[in-house]
C-alpha cells in the first residue's frame, strides 16, 4: 500500500537486485491491502526452500493470531528469496550482557549483514544496512507496508525497528509477532526497557480517569500496573501477561485496539463499487448500486445508505433506486461503512475511520441519468471530543465544505468549524453539552458522510 518510494532509493535501483518473489497470501489488489514483505538473510541459493517454508509459516502464524486473524482478509504477503553468498548470521562475540561467546563467533557473508550482539546485547539480531534492505524492497515489493527479515540462525534473537527481524529459533514465530508489535503498531515492550517513552501501551499517567486505556480498565485483566519488577514505579503498562511482555501470550485489549487502528488507517473497507465514474444510464428504470467490502472475521462492518441527505433503510452492499426517488437535476447517493468491532472501544477510539462512495446522479427531463462516482476515506478524531474535533480526508476539501452538528432529535447545533488545511477540517465543540451527536460533512452541496460523535 505504500504509494511512494524514498527518492534516494530511485537512484540506486540500478544496483538493487531482483529476486524470486513468491506470493504467500493474496486477498486482493496491493493498492488496498496491507502488504507484508518477508526477506531472507543468510540463506544461500541451495537453502531457499528452507526460507520459503519459514516465510510461509511466519505469515500464517501472524494471520492466525488475534487481532490479525480477524483482519486477515486485509493482508497480502510475499516472500522475497534473497540469496546470500554464505549461510547464517554474524556473531562477533562482543555482547556485554552475557559471557561470550555463547555461540561460535562467526562472520558469514550474508546479504544484509544481520548480526547478533547489536548494541552489546547478544539476542539483539539486527542489521544497520537499511539502504540494502530498502533497495531490495523497492526492486521486489515496492508497495510493501510491513517488512520482516528472517535470519538463518536457530539461536534466539530478533529486533523491532523500522523493519522487524527474527531468527529461526523454535520461538521464531512468537518473536515475529512481538517485534511486529513494535514495527507495525508502535507498541512498547511491557517488560522494562528504558529507551522507549510514551506509547499506546506505556505511560506515566496513572489517573484512571485520564489514562490512555481508561475504557479498557477492568476488562480482560486490563489495569494500571507499574514496572515494579524493574524497580520502576512511575511508568505503567495495561496488562501483566500481554504478548508485548511475554512470548506465547495473547495481545492485551489495549494492544489489540492499537493494531486494529493501524489496519484501519492503511486499508479502506471498500474494495470496489459499481457503477463507476461517468456512466450514462436510463433513468426510467431502476438503478442498481453495488459495493464490495473487505470483511473482517466475523463481519463487524456497519453499512449505511443516504439519498439526498435522507437516511435509507438499506444496510446491505446493494441498493436499488427507482425513477420516482430521483429528483430532476442533481441527486446524491452515499454509501458509508464503519467497523463496529468490539475489539475497539468506540467511545474512546482515537479515530473513527469512515469509507464512503458518493454517486452524483443527474436526471434530466427526459429521464436520462448521468452518474459520476467518488470513493473517499476519512478519519474523525478524537472521539470522544472535548474541545476540538478534527476531520481528516485523504483527498482535499473544496472551499464549499460544510460541517454541521445535530442532536439526536435532528435539531441543528450551532458550531464553529472550518478548514485547517486542504485535507483537514476543525470544529470547536468546547461549548457542547456532553452527549451523543450526529456529525454531517458536506462538500459542494453533496453529503460526504454523517456519523455519530460523542462529546
Amino acid at each position: 500500500m505504500k504509494k511512494f518510494l524514498f527518492l534516494f532509493l530511485i537512484s540506486h535501483l540500478a544496483v538493487a537486485q531482483t529476486f524470486t518473489t513468491v506470493p504467500v497470501v493474496q486477498n486482493g489488489s496491493n493498492n488496498n491491502r496491507i502488504n507484508i514483505a518477508v526477506l531472507g538473510d543468510g540463506f544461500t541459493a541451495a537453502q531457499q526452500s528452507n526460507f520459503q517454508t519459514a516465510a510461509t509459516n511466519a505469515v500464517n502464524y501472524i494471520l492466525n493470531k488475534s487481532p490479525y486473524a480477524e483482519y486477515r482478509n486485509y493482508f497480502n504477503a510475499y516472500a522475497v528469496q534473497v540469496i546470500s553468498a554464505e549461510s547464517g548470521a554474524k556473531h562477533p562475540g562482543t555482547a556485554t550482557d552475557v559471557t561470550e561467546p555463547q555461540i561460535p563467533v562467526a562472520n558469514p557473508n550474508n546479504y544484509f549483514g544481520s548480526s547478533f550482539d547489536t548494541s552489546g546485547v547478544h539476542r539483539l539480531l539486527y542489521s544497520f544496512s537499511s539502504n540494502a534492505i530498502n533497495q531490495v524492497l523497492a526492486a521486489n515489493v515496492p508497495d510493501y507496508d510491513i517488512a520482516l527479515i528472517l535470519v538463518n540462525s536457530t539461536e534466539y534473537g530478533g529486533a523491532g525497528g523500522v523493519h522487524a527481524f527474527a531468527s529461526l529459533n523454535t520461538n521464531s514465530n512468537e518473536i515475529v509477532v512481538h517485534e511486529l508489535g513494535h514495527s507495525f503498531a508502535n507498541l512498547a515492550d511491557e517488560y522494562w526497557y528504558a529507551a522507549t517513552g510514551e506509547s499506546p501501551n506505556k505511560t506515566q499517567v496513572s489517573d484512571p480517569a485520564t489514562i490512555k486505556w481508561k475504557n479498557w480498565l477492568n476488562t480482560g485483566g486490563t489495569g494500571i500496573y507499574p514496572y515494579s519488577e524493574a524497580g520502576v514505579n512511575n511508568w505503567y503498562r495495561p496488562h501483566q501477561s500481554c504478548n508485548m511482555r511475554y512470548l506465547n501470550q495473547q495481545f492485551c485489549p489495549v494492544c489489540k485496539e492499537r493494531i486494529i487502528e493501524r489496519i484501519h488507517g492503511l486499508v479502506s473497507a471498500i474494495d470496489s463499487y459499481s457503477p463507476a465514474n461517468a456512466a450514462t444510464v436510463d433513468g426510467n428504470v431502476a438503478l442498481n448500486f453495488n459495493v464490495t467490502t473487505i470483511l473482517p472475521i466475523p463481519n463487524t462492518l456497519v453499512n449505511t445508505w443516504t439519498l439526498n441527505s435522507t437516511p435509507q433503510s438499506a444496510t446491505g452492499n446493494t441498493f436499488s433506486l427507482t425513477p420516482a426517488q430521483l429528483n430532476t437535476g442533481n441527486n446524491t447517493l452515499v454509501f458509508s461503512v464503519t467497523d463496529n468491532t468490539a475489539l475497539v472501544r468506540t467511545d474512546n477510539h482515537a479515530s473513527l475511520h469512515i469509507s464512503t462512495v458518493t454517486w452524483t446522479i443527474y436526471k434530466d427531463a427526459l429521464g436520462v441519468s448521468d452518474i459520476s462516482a467518488e470513493k473517499r476515506e476519512f478519519a474523525v478524531f478524537p472521539n470522544p471530543a472535548t474541545e476540538i474535533l478534527y476531520i481528516r480526508g485523504k483527498q482535499s476539501f473544496s472551499e464549499n465544505v460544510l460541517v454541521e452538528m445535530f442532536d439526536l432529535s435532528g435539531k441543528i447545533i450551532p458550531l464553529k468549524a472550518g478548514k485547517n488545511s486542504h485535507r483537514e477540517l476543525v470544529a470547536d465543540v468546547s461549548g457542547l453539552l456532553p452527549g451523543n451527536y450526529l456529525l454531517k460533512v458536506s462538500d459542494g452541496g453533496n453529503t460526504l458522510f454523517s456519523e455519530k460523535i460523542i462529546i
